[in-house]
């Protein structure tokens, strides 16, 4: 035994002193010293992080869901720390949908603005508004005889709603990397964009587990989910829903008119091809065939005030009780019908709902279908 050291008690001469198991002077390599004091390894905790460094608070959230992408827990995460609301997209979201929930949003410490980033003249009123909110953490700085200092404000949201872009917005010029998928922007950046004003721009953060289904698609159909989250088919039939609840009529204006020649581009429902399933394929045509004659024929009785039902040589079809002209076309429209008037085919002549899918989501999200939201101020 070294000179000087002694054995603890019930420790036998001799022997050395044993280390308790887990237990060491200091960490070893790799080993963590706990939540809170190692690194973060998620953005999430680094955000928590930087969250005891910044004075103010830019929640950004997509106006055409603005309660669905904002995280469930933001009262927790935030704290008491003063907000700013940023509903960004606001020229692709429905106006008067996004001015009820900035007022349901707004509260004493938080404050909500609802703009398009393509328009940067509300940019003083912005700065305007973050000083408003700072007012009181300043006058502490100068209380303690600090040497003043920018506002440290950190930027926050889920991916993709918008945050990089508000960002390039205040300061005039793309200094942050943007693109139109989740999760481009990697790491954190301090940027100054106003004399007493700094950024700090972090990765966005989106719920490890999405509350509800209802809010999961929701944010896959403004493509603020992760990629293959959620099947594009799936997203475009529950978008389709959402239209014909909240926007009548805003896909009868989309779908292109069932006149003229009805029969989609590569579909011979005249001859068809002769193959072992002639059977199937003739029943399968003459179905197609008949629906979309329907539907020319009841697009043309609204607009000659003729309620009468189809008159057909086919006996078969003559017996078949039509439903009002009015509502034939809601009951039909889904992805089938859209692809069929789009004329999207499969090599086999059956309508591609997949291209169909990816091609209306494509159009919702650029705002083909008009100034939409798919979330009310109620929550539902």
């Amino acid at each position: 035994m070294p000179k000087g050291s002694k054995p603890s008690k019930g420790q036998p001469k001799g022997q050395p002193k044993e280390t308790p198991k887990g237990s060491s002077k200091g960490p070893s390599r790799g080993q963590s010293k706990g939540p809170s004091k190692g690194p973060p390894r998620t953005a999430f905790q680094l955000l928590q992080q930087q969250l005891k460094w910044v004075d103010l608070i830019f929640e950004v959230l997509d106006a055409r869901a603005p309660l669905s992408s904002r995280h469930p827990k933001n009262d927790e995460i935030f704290g008491n720390k003063p907000r700013l609301i940023f509903l960004t997209k606001d020229d692709l979201a429905d106006p008067k949908v996004s001015r009820e929930c900035a007022k349901k949003l707004s509260s004493e410490h938080v404050k909500v603005i609802v703009l398009s980033l393509k328009d940067r003249r509300r940019q003083p009123e912005v700065v305007n508004m973050a000083l408003e909110l700072s007012e009181e953490k300043i006058k502490q700085i100068e209380a303690k005889g600090l040497l003043p200092r920018p506002v440290r404000i950190c930027v926050v949201g889920m991916p993709n709603t918008g945050k990089s872009s508000l960002i390039n917005w205040l300061i005039g010029k793309k200094q942050v990397k943007v693109a139109d998928r989740p999760g481009v922007t990697r790491g954190p950046q301090w940027i100054r964009v106003h004399p007493k004003l700094e950024l700090l721009d972090t990765p966005g953060i989106l719920p490890p587990n999405i509350s509800s289904r209802n809010v999961g698609e929701k944010l896959g159909i403004f493509n603020l989910a992760p990629a293959g989250a959620y099947a594009p088919e799936e997203l475009a039939e529950r978008a389709i829903a959402e239209l014909q609840k909240r926007y009548p009529g805003a896909l009868e204006k989309y779908i292109p008119e069932a006149e003229g020649d009805l029969t989609p581009a590569g579909l011979d429902l005249q001859n068809p091809p002769s193959t072992d399933e002639d059977d199937e394929e003739d029943g399968q045509n003459w179905k197609l065939e008949r629906d979309l004659n329907i539907s020319k024929q009841s697009k043309r009785n609204r607009r000659s005030g003729e309620d009468n039902a189809l008159d057909y040589e086919d006996d078969d079809l003559s017996e078949v009780s039509q439903p009002d002209s009015a509502t034939v076309i809601n009951e039909k429209i889904n992805l089938q019908l859209i692809a069929e008037r789009k004329r999207f085919l499969t090599t086999k002549g059956r309508p591609d709902t997949s291209r169909a899918a990816a091609v209306f989501l494509g159009d919702i999200r650029n705002g083909r279908l008009g100034r939409i939201t798919f979330d009310s101020p109620d929550g539902k």
